[in-house]
């Protein structure tokens, strides 16, 4: 059992958790490394959720997949030019965009895929988890999962270049935000978000006045990789509140 849980984001369709966990742990090695803590393989564990995701041009049908791209429309219909140019640079054409958008409406506004999605989350977090990084999209999963069971032991929430701070992500939130602030999630103890310069994903970088508690906002240099998660995983503010939430087993 990991006392670690990654969650990806979009575009990790096409991997798996075996492949994700490979590139994933070394960088997070290397963001605790910088306050003196090591890990075993067994330590760290990699939620996955990209096959649900994959399009299976095999089965589904035309129809339905302009109904979803119908659903993209409506979702975007609130956002500003600035916040679609962002995600547009950040996506690097419209068949990722596409892929984005279908995966934000996806988490918020499909009961089925959520519930799927979640079971994973379920499958991979247990008793001796202390700390859930989630990367960019992921991060509205980690937050939706870790609000549905406040019986989780985990105590630290970490989320890196996440979409959390942008308006409609914020209304489309379960639960529900209340007076226009997200609420916390679940029982944790401690959020850290960590957001990189120059990355088009955080529109809305400091998610602290925007939700109730206690946000810890930290902002790093991940230079022309600003939203690659192995330059998370591998920062020091990353690695500081992984290592502080293992030492919280022996608070």
């Amino acid at each position: 059992m990991a006392a670690i849980v990654g969650i990806h984001g979009a575009y990790n369709e096409f991997w798996g958790p075996h492949e994700l966990k490979s590139q994933w742990l070394p960088a997070l090695r290397d963001g605790l490394w910088h306050h003196g803590v090591e890990i075993a393989d067994s330590d760290f564990d990699v939620v996955f959720y990209g096959d649900l995701f994959r399009h299976d041009p095999e089965t589904e049908k035309p129809k339905d997949v302009e109904a979803e791209r119908a659903a993209i429309a409506e979702f975007l219909h609130n956002y500003t030019a600035d916040d679609l140019l962002g995600l547009l640079r950040l996506t690097e054409g419209a068949s990722f965009f596409n892929r984005t958008i279908d995966l934000v409406a996806k988490i918020q506004d499909d009961p089925t895929f959520v519930k799927s999605v979640h079971d994973r989350v379920r499958a991979v977090v247990k008793p001796d988890t202390r700390v859930i990084v989630s990367h960019s999209m992921g991060t509205l999963v980690a937050y939706g999962a870790i609000a549905a069971h406040p019986e989780w032991n985990v105590h630290t929430l970490v989320t890196m270049g996440s979409p959390l701070g942008l308006p409609d992500t914020i209304a489309g939130l379960h639960p529900a935000p209340i007076d226009g602030k997200g609420q916390w999630p679940g029982s944790i103890k401690r959020w850290v978000n960590v957001a990189a310069v120059g990355d088009g994903a955080t529109r809305v970088p400091k998610l602290d006045p925007l939700f109730m508690g206690s946000i810890e906002d930290r902002l790093i240099d991940n230079g022309h990789r600003a939203h690659d998660a192995e330059g998370f995983f591998n920062s020091k503010p990353v690695g500081e509140a992984v290592a502080s939430a293992l030492k919280s087993f022996d608070a």
